[in-house]
């Protein structure tokens, strides 16, 4: 689990990445990246079908970034999720994490 300074969990803080980042996205995720802090947020848009979905979906991306031990320190990072996540293994999702890190990396 992230520490809390790492976290984005203001309402403010994600409308403004979100208004004035940059997007990168891939199979049913997008990244907004602006610099900042290092601090990683992860939320999911309403066309999931009830909670239980919206929460699995965002459990196993946080889960394929933690995993990858990818630290961008000077940006701020929002993974958007949608549905289509859902329907996408675990293996997917790693690899649609890695393939936004690197296009922002690449930038």
């Amino acid at each position: 689990m992230l520490p809390r300074e790492k976290r984005l969990s203001k309402s403010k803080d994600i409308k403004n990445i979100l208004k004035n980042g940059k997007r990168v996205s891939m199979n049913g995720m997008s990244l907004y990246v602006l610099e900042g802090r290092g601090r990683i947020g992860f939320i999911t848009t309403r066309g999931f079908k009830n909670a239980v979905c919206r929460n699995r979906a965002r459990r196993r991306v946080r889960g394929a970034f933690e995993s990858e031990k990818i630290s961008l320190d000077n940006y701020d990072l929002l993974f958007v999720i949608r549905p289509e996540v859902s329907d996408l293994d675990f293996s997917e999702i790693q690899e649609t994490v890695r393939g936004l890190i690197s296009d922002v990396k690449n930038r």
